[in-house]
């Protein structure tokens, strides 16, 4: 698997994803392997863009459902291919019981707490670390009590 961004695939650009949040530098990762398969992220909520695979016909074909640029994914209420944390699904109410200790947490989704809240990892901007140029790292600071 190589990395590249110009001229991949499922069209995406790069500057359509560089922006900068809170101090942080969002950037685009386009990853295609031997076969011709793409795997495209950012790392704004680790979130997985594009996956390009043939179809039945040979076809180049995008599998995930997403946005081709990164203000998309900022404004438009979604967590298409983020990743979700500290927790996913619904905590119910929004209340949740730890050691005897009853915390209320926001409610994001109809009186119920949703996949980390309003403030979760999929609105983070997660570090880069580059491993090779077949792999990279993505890691996001969640302090105790996040």
């Amino acid at each position: 698997m190589e990395y590249v961004v110009e001229n991949n695939l499922s069209g995406l650009k790069r500057e359509d994803f560089q922006k900068e949040i809170n101090g942080k530098k969002t950037d685009l990762f386009i990853f295609k392997n031997k076969c011709g398969n793409e795997v495209a992220l950012t790392n704004y909520g680790g979130a997985l863009l594009t996956i390009m695979v043939p179809d039945k016909n040979g076809d180049m074909k995008d599998v995930v459902l997403g946005f081709d640029n990164i203000d998309d994914y900022i404004q438009v209420p979604s967590d298409f291919g983020a990743t979700i944390g500290r927790y996913a699904n619904r905590i119910g109410q929004g209340k949740i019981t730890i050691d005897g200790k009853e915390t209320q947490l926001p409610q994001n989704n109809y009186g119920h707490c949703l996949h980390g809240g309003p403030t979760g990892w999929q609105y983070k901007v997660f570090q880069v670390t580059p491993i090779n140029e077949k792999s990279l790292k993505l890691t996001v600071e969640s302090p105790d009590g996040d």
